[in-house]
């Protein structure tokens, strides 16, 4: 992954779970070696896929009643 803000390959800084949080499960730390910017990535949970793709099919129902 690049930086958004000088192009630069981001370092990979680790890995670490999230035990206290219901919707993200990790968070991956990641920095610019040229401009310092850094990056927290959050991985949903299960739940919060689950609870996404329960919307997009209530969502998709919704449109199909409306034609």
């Amino acid at each position: 992954m690049n930086c958004w803000h000088c192009g630069t390959e981001l370092i990979w800084g680790g890995d670490h779970d999230m035990e206290d949080d219901y919707d993200y499960d990790m968070v991956t730390n990641l920095s610019c070696p040229k401009c310092h910017t850094h990056v927290e990535v959050y991985h949903p949970s299960k739940f919060l896929i689950k609870e996404y793709k329960d919307y997009d099919k209530k969502s998709k129902r919704k449109k199909r009643k409306k034609l």
